[in-house]
């Protein structure tokens, strides 16, 4: 999927893989205050009244999702009562606030689970929300960068090209984490064609990495048989069962289906579409050299981030994710009619839980305090940018 979009730099990348251990993906989250929870170091705040308990999370090897669930039913409680700021790779060694309701310091400071070590945690007001970081700060080790003589050459023409910025995409785990069919699902769904959302979730199998699951995702595919699908569906896959319980006492459904869903899922797809549209405009108006547009305004910063709440005369273009409540211009209206939809479509009136109304992203990024050194670039970017989508830039092909 980013193979295809436009680049911003043109000379040709060091090649390399990420990711060939969780240690060579290290992730330092930046608070709002502009405050950086760095790795191994214990870190604290003056206790306020109140039942939150926040904490400084560090994981190796987990998800933010699971490493939360783990803790949940250490300390025997919900996963609900948990939250935090930001998503982190499972892929990675990384740090991060989250939050307990109901918890006490001392469980938390005293859990001893592989992987998992808390820095610090102190009593809150309220619970952590989801995006309140400033964003994260990145060490991270390339494998096989060539030609092995000429790495950081490549690595400083391209820097000098991109001038400190690079296109805001969003990365492949937006689109999900194997089968990458997010997007193509919350499509359908805004289409209205919840018959074939249904069977996109539960029968793609492009990239499905469990063999067992392949299988039954393409006898599902030919049969078209959900009672049966129960018994063959690996165990592990509880959503897809929960649809297909339903579907097999009620296969004309897809509606009653696809709520037995969590709302956030629901949610994930139609993003996941929005998502995929920014990524093809943002790429159009990067091969063309963007200039704001009809609907668009400048952003100014915060602590040296794109801060979207700040509308100045002159900062980073600030653009849309389309939504029922945003605006949309020709170049907007174009990429909707290519999509056989009208922006009333995120209304989603047969599903009015998981509307849409659109929100705003930067066309560009900033990476902050850029260096490459040997094997391993160092830098931070705001919160909502990929680490990924800013290496492509350096160790792509481009051709």
């Amino acid at each position: 999927m980013l193979s295809e979009l436009s680049y911003l730099s043109k000379s040709p990348g060091t090649g390399g893989s990420l990711k060939n251990a969780p240690e060579d993906f290290a992730v330092e989250e930046i608070l709002a205050d502009g405050t950086v929870l760095e790795l191994d170091r214990p870190f604290s705040r003056p206790d306020e009244p109140g039942r939150f308990v926040h904490f400084a999370l560090q994981k190796r090897g987990w998800s933010t999702s699971s490493a939360l669930s783990e803790i949940a039913k250490r300390l025997g409680m919900g996963q609900r009562n948990f939250n935090a700021a930001g998503m982190k790779d499972k892929t990675s060694i990384s740090t991060q606030l989250a939050s307990a309701e109901g918890a006490s310091k001392g469980a938390l400071l005293s859990l001893s689970v592989k992987d998992i070590r808390i820095l610090g945690a102190w009593g809150a007001r309220d619970r952590v929300k989801l995006g309140a970081l400033l964003g994260n700060r990145f060490t991270i080790r390339v494998a096989g960068l060539e030609p092995e003589g000429d790495a950081g050459g490549r690595v400083r023409r391209i820097c000098a090209e991109l001038n400190g910025q690079f296109p805001n995409y969003f990365g492949e785990q937006r689109f999900g984490s194997a089968r990458k069919n997010t997007h193509k699902i919350g499509e359908k769904l805004l289409q209205g064609k919840f018959d074939d959302a249904v069977r996109t979730f539960l029968c793609g199998n492009e990239g499905e990495g469990n063999a067992l699951a392949m299988e039954a995702r393409k006898e599902l595919a030919a049969t078209g048989n959900y009672a049966a699908a129960l018994k063959t569906f690996p165990k592990h896959l509880r959503l897809e069962r929960s649809m297909l319980a339903h579907l097999a006492a009620k296969p004309d459904d897809s509606v009653g289906a696809l709520r037995r869903l969590p709302r956030n899922i629901l949610l994930l797809f139609i993003h996941a579409f929005q998502s995929h549209m920014f990524n093809l405009l943002l790429s159009e108006r990067i091969a063309e050299g963007p200039e704001l547009e009809k609907g668009e305004y400048y952003c100014g910063e915060t602590l040296g981030f794109p801060d979207i709440s700040k509308a100045e005369a002159e900062g980073w273009i600030t653009t849309k994710l389309i939504g029922y409540d945003t605006p949309v211009n020709g170049r907007e209206q174009a990429m909707l009619d290519r999509m056989g939809m009208a922006r009333d479509a995120f209304r989603m009136k047969a599903m009015p839980e998981i509307a849409s109304k659109g929100t705003y992203r930067t066309l560009l990024a900033p990476m902050k305090d850029f260096n490459f050194s040997n094997d391993t670039f160092r830098f931070a970017l705001p919160a909502g940018a990929y680490a990924t989508v800013a290496l492509r830039e350096f160790m792509d092909r481009k051709g």
